[in-house]
């Protein structure tokens, strides 16, 4: 039975919970002209590699990325999967550390910070355990009900004291492409490259249609432009820059008389809360599949603590927002091997499969 629903939802949600936070700064630094530029370059470049990994797996039909590298060759497949499993775990880390800082800042200035990363990784590593990937891709679908009201309100309500004067130049007025060649473009690509090993880990659970996936890609585009553009139409760029997190400060900023709540940015907060929870259950998912497909088969209650530690004493490591941040442009170089040698390798192995299966029936 095909889940293109419920995939096409766990692929937007997942996306939407990283969107939002430190995508818009990261591409307000990288040019001061037309921000539309390295947005569309980077979704386009991220609609490459997705497709370039779906149509390595549709060669190996019904088995996931782990089994398909381990059948081959298995020091080639810790090479890639080794690089990859630090990777989602150095992601968790970045990720559940930066987002207990904006809730700090936000709404829980008083809570320690080590309790709001204890949080955001206690309630995921529950519903890995309990649900696995099953009730994950269910969670999505409920999670997209309850909250896409919310969050297209907030979205709407944030165009409320936009300048569309400030929308112009719409092409930069020299050297359109230096933005390739600045750190904090490829910081914003994390945006992009943080979910998409997912349909790797698929294959094996739910069945798809790679349709599915360029479908819910329609859907984070505009997320992609709102996020930056809000910012820039509202305070300027020179303005914008200077925040730490743009998007969520615009929407502080918002009035709505007739309604009941004082800061609509509550709505906002809540729902990327539960799409960063939800964006963190699917990475501890993928870190639980490459150890017990690729080591030892252990219970996931006994093993999703064990990878939750380590996790969280590197957030805990972590002193402030601005290691963060240095800590991110650092792991650049993994991200560069996940884009690239994982698909490219997949897709390569997967052809010369198709080669020689065709070559064996023609034999026959």
């Amino acid at each position: 039975m095909y889940k293109n629903l419920q995939v096409s939802t766990t692929y937007v949600l997942s996306h939407l919970g990283l969107i939002f936070f430190v995508y818009p700064i990261d591409v307000i630094e990288s040019t001061s002209q037309a921000h539309w530029l390295p947005v569309l370059f980077g979704f386009a470049f991220h609609l490459l590699v997705v497709t370039i990994y779906l149509k390595g797996l549709r060669y190996f039909k019904g088995q996931n990325i782990v089994e398909i590298l381990m059948e081959r060759n298995k020091f080639v497949a810790w090479c890639i999967l080794f690089p990859a499993l630090l990777y989602m775990a150095w992601l968790a880390v970045l990720s559940v550390r930066g987002f207990a800082e904006v809730v700090s800042i936000a709404i829980l200035s008083n809570t320690p910070l080590w309790v709001l990363n204890l949080l955001l990784l206690v309630i995921p590593g529950f519903i890995t355990s309990q649900g696995m990937i099953g009730g994950i891709l269910r969670l999505s679908v409920l999670l997209g009900v309850l909250f896409v009201v919310p969050v297209v309100f907030v979205i709407a309500t944030s165009f409320q004291n936009a300048d569309w004067h400030y929308l112009f130049p719409l092409w930069p007025d020299s050297g359109a492409m230096t933005f390739l060649l600045k750190p904090h473009f490829n910081m914003s690509l994390f945006a992009y490259s943080g979910a998409f090993l997912m349909f790797g880990f698929l294959p094996s659970f739910a069945k798809f249609k790679p349709k599915a996936v360029y479908w819910g890609s329609l859907v984070l585009l505009p997320a992609y432009l709102i996020s930056v553009y809000v910012p820039v139409l509202t305070l300027g760029e020179q303005t914008a820059r200077q925040l730490q997190f743009p998007y969520l400060f615009v929407v502080d900023t918002v009035e709505i008389n007739w309604l009941m709540f004082e800061r609509i940015n509550v709505f906002l907060l809540l729902s990327l809360i539960a799409f960063f929870m939800f964006y963190i259950s699917l990475l501890i998912w993928q870190i639980l599949c490459v150890i017990q497909l690729g080591i030892k088969d252990i219970s996931s209650n006994y093993l999703v603590p064990i990878i939750i530690l380590p996790i969280l004493i590197g957030c805990l490591c972590i002193p402030d927002w601005r290691t963060a941040g240095q800590l991110l442009q650092w792991s650049m170089r993994f991200q560069l091997f996940v884009v690239i040698v994982i698909p490219g390798y997949l897709l390569t192995i997967g052809w010369l499969h198709a080669k020689k299966s065709k070559a064996e029936s023609k034999n026959l």
